[in-house]
């Protein structure tokens, strides 16, 4: 058995934590999961906020600027 070393850093490291690199469907499918459930549950925490304090001028803002946030990470 051998070990090899790369210098890789922290980035190349979350890069391919990211990519699912060396994992298997089981992990992969476990944290799109609460990835997707993170997703749900900031939007509808959002949406009741904006309900419960009637200012849906702020709300909107703070999902306007997340989605755009959200867009424009995914195309960097």
């Amino acid at each position: 058995m051998t070990l090899k070393r790369t210098g890789t850093g922290t980035l190349a490291w979350l890069t391919n934590l990211h990519k699912g690199v060396g994992l298997s469907i089981g992990w992969v499918l476990l944290v799109d999961t609460l990835a997707g459930a993170l997703i749900l549950l900031s939007l509808t925490g959002v949406l009741l906020w904006t309900e419960l304090n009637r200012r849906k001028t702020v709300g909107v803002v703070l999902v306007t600027g997340s989605i755009v946030a959200i867009v424009w990470a995914a195309g960097a």
